[in-house]
């Protein structure tokens, strides 16, 4: 319960303080409920509140209202800690279920509301650049030095066209291998692989980002200079790993889906690289580069596809 009993603040202090104590306490459980339905948010896809930013009359009610006290509670009771309650969660039956869905329940609840399995999501923008540059082993765990504003100096900066924008080049290049929270963020001119893949606006206030399942997505893994060299790298480290064929194959499905190929799959990653190194002997390329190019684009058509892309 809200506590209606005025907070005491000395004549002599502005009441900043008092304020912030009253809003991080007890007596006031909105705060804990919209922490932990952030947190939630984050972690299942959608909150135990739909409307994150409105837990007013104009905002939707909570789907699992006990569960949203509960954790408020435990929340408040673990020292208002986010790593427990993360783990807390993490923990719990619900976020282990998986994705398997049955015709009975999907007509039931379509939109999973009930939580009876685990919706599959893709991933966001700065998870599925860091995830090219892992499977790729070029990730940079190390934050960058200095500023690409102050890199690029002083002087008229234009807004379009790459080749006159020395902050957009920067921003958009396919050489930084720096985690995609290193990433710099200046208004107005987001990196390319955020701007397309839903990454938060950073003037606005955003809670939760939409998903949106557009041709220039598809586009940009097929023709984009950064997701191009993340696929050479791929393919040069398979190529040292193993010899044969087969257990290349094996070992590209465990690095970018975690998990070995199944036999249909296996045939058609055969066939796939068969024919690709046809074509490019047709076209007359070197045979020292017809390896490289046809693992190359076998790595680049994984990165494309759905099962990349998405969680489950």
């Amino acid at each position: 319960m809200i506590s209606k009993t005025p907070i005491s603040i000395d004549a002599t202090r502005s009441g900043r303080h008092e304020l912030a104590e009253w809003i991080a306490s007890r007596e006031n459980p909105l705060t804990a409920r919209v922490m932990v339905n952030r947190v939630w948010l984050q972690l299942f896809g959608r909150g135990l509140v739909p409307t994150a930013n409105d837990f007013g009359l104009a905002g939707r009610p909570p789907t699992h209202p006990e569960l949203l006290d509960r954790l408020a509670h435990h929340f408040m009771d673990n020292g208002w800690s986010v790593k427990k309650l993360i783990k807390h969660l993490l923990m719990s039956r619900v976020y282990q279920l998986s994705s398997s869905a049955s015709d009975s329940a999907l007509e039931v609840d379509p939109d999973n509301a009930l939580l009876w399995r685990s919706t599959p999501r893709r991933l966001d923008a700065e998870s599925l650049r860091d995830a090219l540059l892992a499977v790729s082993e070029q990730l940079d765990f190390m934050p960058p030095v200095g500023s690409v504003v102050a890199k690029a100096g002083e002087g008229p900066v234009t807004r379009f066209g790459r080749g006159g924008d020395p902050i957009s080049a920067a921003i958009n290049d396919p050489r930084n291998t720096h985690r995609s929270i290193y990433l710099p963020i200046v208004r107005d001119r987001l990196p390319e692989v955020l701007t397309l893949f839903d990454g938060a606006d950073p003037t606005l206030i955003t809670a939760e980002r939409p998903t949106t399942t557009v041709p220039s997505q598809s586009l940009f893994l097929l023709n984009n200079v950064f997701v191009m060299r993340a696929a050479d790298m791929a393919a040069d480290r398979l190529l040292k790993s193993h010899g044969a064929e087969a257990p290349r194959i094996r070992q590209a499905f465990l690095r970018f889906y975690s998990r070995p190929p199944t036999a249909k799959e296996q045939t058609n990653a055969e066939a796939f690289l068969a024919r690709y190194r046809a074509q490019l002997a047709k076209d007359r390329v070197p045979a020292t580069q017809q390896e490289r190019e046809s693992w190359s684009a076998f790595c680049q058509a994984l990165f494309a596809s759905a099962e990349f892309q998405y969680r489950k």
